[in-house]
């Protein structure tokens, strides 16, 4: 039964249908969670979401952060995320701190100077973004480190889990992707090289919190570009990698900034062909890694279409995101009898810098 408990990436949730890691804005000056994104993770809990994935906290202090960005690079970070934690704990649900090294898809706040990092210093195809600096070898060794000790405070926090974000064209992702790759080193050129730096992440992270600890990793199926880009098929070498180094579960999504128009990670559904659209690409890799956790995210409303994806697909989990903005409690609708599909329009206008949230929500707040 879909609302049974299960095991997922190594670890116990009370359903496969997961928040998946969402921007939410809702940090303090100094990278702190505050008493509203505490609500917001009590009130998913509470509305049947057995794990959270937290929006992407900065992990390494080399790089500057987005406007109001969870922050997890510094040992006074740990205290708060503990508190955080404690809440969700509290109420019966399961959390994974997700890390993630933003490279130049970062949005930089107005005034903010620092340097932005990319592996070739090729500039983001998108409008608006600055120039970036290709990392030094010393550099990328340092930011590996910085991620393993990221993922150590969050152990130390009390998080269930970590998922490294590798997806949607930030640096890990960036890697992979040849028009932003040109590097003639150990981490440029063939598909290895180009995921030396995820699996090095990897292989430090899981030194840093154990043998046991989960670790999960968010991935593009392909990156959608024009360009010289991440296929699908490399992606699955690439999870076939993962599973060889330890990750417990793999999250797939696709796209970034600069794909092709409607071939970003957010699509509206009513434009597109293929309502969950990432969903053929992970039921292929779950068919081919039995021995790894394979879920997906990705326009996903229906609970009929989520329930045939988890029992013909092999699919480990089903994630969520925009739905659960607009409907906190849309699991425990679902599983009082209340079937009718989610009513988030895919608008996308939820997303900003701050206190994200579903626009018809705000306006009956402004109400």
């Amino acid at each position: 039964m879909l609302f049974e408990s299960t095991i997922i990436g190594g670890i116990k949730t009370s359903c496969p249908i997961i928040r998946s890691a969402t921007f939410e804005g809702m940090a303090d000056s100094a990278g702190h969670p505050t008493e509203r994104l505490v609500h917001q993770y009590e009130t998913l809990v509470d509305g049947g979401v057995g794990i959270i994935i937290t929006g992407m906290m900065a992990a390494s202090t080399m790089e500057p952060h987005q406007h109001c960005q969870i922050q997890i690079d510094t040992d006074d970070c740990t205290a708060p995320l503990a508190d955080l934690v404690s809440h969700v704990h509290a109420r019966g649900g399961k959390i994974i701190a997700q890390i993630v090294i933003m490279g130049s898809a970062i949005l930089v706040p107005e005034g903010e100077n620092r340097i932005i990092i990319s592996p070739s210093g090729v500039a983001e195809l998108s409008v608006g973004q600055k120039e970036s600096q290709a990392l030094s070898i010393a550099a990328i060794r340092q930011l590996v480190a910085d991620s393993a000790q990221a993922a150590l405070r969050a152990k130390t926090a009390g998080f269930d889990g970590v998922q490294f974000h590798s997806a949607h064209g930030y640096l890990a992702s960036k890697f992979l992707t040849p028009y932003y790759n040109q590097r003639t080193d150990e981490y440029g050129g063939s598909l290895k090289n180009r995921a030396h730096f995820l699996l090095e992440s990897i292989d430090a992270i899981r030194a840093a919190v154990g043998p046991d600890f989960p670790i999960w990793v968010k991935l593009n199926c392909a990156d959608f570009m024009k360009q010289p880009c991440l296929t699908f098929e490399e992606s699955k070498q690439v999870m076939r990698w993962l599973g060889a180094h330890g990750v417990n579960a793999i999250e797939v999504s696709g796209g970034n900034t600069s794909s092709l128009p409607r071939q970003g990670p957010i699509r509206a559904i009513r434009r597109t062909k293929e309502p969950m659209y990432f969903a053929r690409y992970a039921a292929e890799a779950a068919a081919a890694l039995p021995n790894i956790d394979i879920g997906v995210v990705g326009g996903f409303r229906k609970l009929e279409e989520i329930q045939l994806c988890l029992q013909k697909d092999h699919l480990a989990f089903i994630s969520l995101c925009r739905p659960f903005l607009r409907q906190p409690d849309l699991l425990r609708r679902w599983q009082n009898g209340d079937t009718e599909p989610a009513t988030c329009i895919s608008c996308s206008r939820c997303f900003g810098s701050e206190n994200v949230d579903c626009i018809f929500n705000k306006d009956a707040k402004d109400e």
